[in-house]
């Protein structure tokens, strides 16, 4: 490697001015969401926030699976491969997104007689759930541009204002006595909302004509997939095993140990662009990623920390004595995070190389996932070991074998 590429590496992904703004727009929507889940926590009953919790989880399956359109954009632009002189709204992404998000809306709706019986919810959120994947397409797709573009601070605007809408609309629905079936309702409401603001916002960056059913975007959709059912299914699980009451419980220490993941998102969003940019060039990121895991760990450790010093005080502060028990599941919960913040990592490190073989492993990371939660105790200390033994044996299978020995020297730097 020569002086220039050496100096490529160490450089600075972004400005601190934009990173700042990526920071405090991740703050604004991070406090948004988990008041929307502490605000549903009081004002429903346990029983009816354990199946809220248990929906909401197939909600986000749905927005991370999306989120391979959002890569797609991203890395199209940040590899020059877009048109910048056609400036368009609905681009040859978009129109074959559109058709994908009405199959799959199709295909869960058909499906909403078997889901509404195995996660024992009405039919009618399943319903909304199928409509909730055109708005959340949208959305990835003018994420996307705007992360490719490195407009971080547009970015940041619009993620926020994705959160504030979703947190306004709730409260109101809440206000006027509409329960599960509403919230759902007004998610797709505002997400669309904002979607098509942030489409209008954002096409100025030129025409995408990948389709959405392209190599590239089913790799992202894999994997995008499987890492949040990884990440999410331990919720569907708790509802449909766990007693009611202890759904609710579990899947309110699930919402605060999960927050590890806050920062280290961050961080993946704001390097994405720069990996996909130096790896179209065929420029090496091995100096870059190590640094960022370095950043990741401290991060998650310190979130780690404050649980388990804080966490009593935290769900008291919150959710009430309602949720006792909640603060001893939370830290483990938070503690499983750990490895996956890395995997995380190694997620968007792989999607930008253009790498596929990660995905047999996530596959059978999933599935042996699914097996343990099936099969072992229905407990909230089990449910924590099996999602950070599922994500420590992930980051060995994932990591690179060199990368292990560039960490001491990511940390000189």
């Amino acid at each position: 490697m020569d002086i220039s590429n050496q100096e490529a590496e160490t450089a600075p992904v972004v400005d601190r001015r934009s990173g700042l703004a990526v920071a405090g727009a991740l703050l604004v929507a991070n406090m948004c969401n988990y008041t929307f889940q502490i605000a549903t926590g009081r004002l429903l009953t346990v029983d009816e926030y354990g199946l809220l919790a248990g929906f909401m989880s197939a909600v986000t399956i749905i927005t991370v699976a999306t989120s391979a359109l959002q890569t797609t954009a991203a890395r199209s632009i940040a590899a020059k491969e877009n048109d910048p002189e056609r400036r368009v709204f609905f681009d040859g992404l978009t129109r074959s997104a559109m058709i994908g998000a009405l199959v799959i809306g199709a295909v869960i709706a058909l499906s909403a007689p078997i889901l509404a019986r195995f996660f024992n919810i009405g039919a009618l959120p399943i319903l909304l759930l199928g409509l909730y994947v055109i708005p959340s397409s949208l959305d990835s797709i003018a994420a996307g541009r705007l992360q490719g573009a490195k407009r971080f601070r547009g970015l940041a605007v619009y993620s926020a204002g994705q959160a504030i809408a979703k947190l306004g609309v709730a409260l109101l629905l809440i206000g006027v006595g509409l329960h599960v079936s509403g919230l759902v309702g007004g998610l797709v409401v505002s997400s669309g909302g904002i979607a098509l603001w942030g489409m209008a916002a954002s096409r100025n960056v030129g025409s995408i004509e990948t389709h959405a059913l392209s190599p590239e975007v089913r790799r992202g959709f894999v994997a995008f997939l499987l890492f949040w059912v990884i990440l999410s299914i331990d919720i569907a699980f708790a509802r449909a095993f766990f007693k009611p009451g202890e759904a609710g419980v579990y899947a309110a220490a699930a919402v605060l140990g999960k927050a590890v993941l806050w920062l280290p998102t961050m961080v993946t969003q704001l390097l994405f662009p720069h990996l996909a940019d130096r790896s179209a060039r065929g420029e090496a990121t091995g100096s870059v990623m190590g640094r960022a895991a370095l950043v990741i760990i401290g991060l998650a450790t310190a979130a780690v920390g404050g649980l388990y010093l804080l966490g009593h005080r935290v769900f008291d502060l919150l959710y009430g004595s309602r949720y006792d028990g909640a603060a001893e599941i939370a830290w483990k919960v938070g503690l499983a995070m750990l490895p996956l913040a890395l995997v995380n990592l190694l997620l968007f490190h792989s999607l930008a190389r253009g790498a596929h073989r990660f995905l047999l492993w996530m596959g059978l990371a999933a599935t042996a996932e699914v097996a343990a939660l099936y099969l072992g105790p229905k407990t909230g200390t089990s449910y924590a070991c099996i999602l950070g033994g599922t994500g420590g044996v992930l980051l060995v299978l994932m990591m690179p074998k060199t990368a292990w020995r560039r960490l001491p020297i990511a940390w000189r730097h």
